[in-house]
């Protein structure tokens, strides 16, 4: 039973991933900032405060910013949503010139 339910959370689970690029080319140099967001109760509530991009790029210029669900993010809620369907992390990783 309990290989049945891991090759189901495997299988259930899938990985998204939104880009809001700046500029058409991006800095090698660039400084990246990755944290995680939070959302609960079918992720329609939001926990986390919004992205703030002059508080993550200080004096800089954003360049881009990823919004994913991982396969990390993916194991941990479902471990955790297994009872109940509470919590839905997401990766949000900042790049700064």
């Amino acid at each position: 039973m309990k290989k049945l339910l891991v090759i189901a959370v495997i299988l259930l689970s899938g990985c998204t991933t939104i880009h809001f690029d700046k500029n058409a080319t991006i800095d090698t140099n660039s400084i990246t900032v990755e944290k995680w967001h939070h959302n609960v109760i079918g992720a329609l509530i939001e926990v986390s405060d919004p992205v703030n991009l002059e508080k993550e790029c200080g004096s800089q210029e954003w360049s881009s910013v990823k919004t994913e669900l991982t396969f990390i993010n993916g194991l941990v809620s479902g471990l955790v949503n297994f009872v109940a369907p509470v919590w839905y992390p997401k990766t949000v990783e900042i790049s700064c010139n």
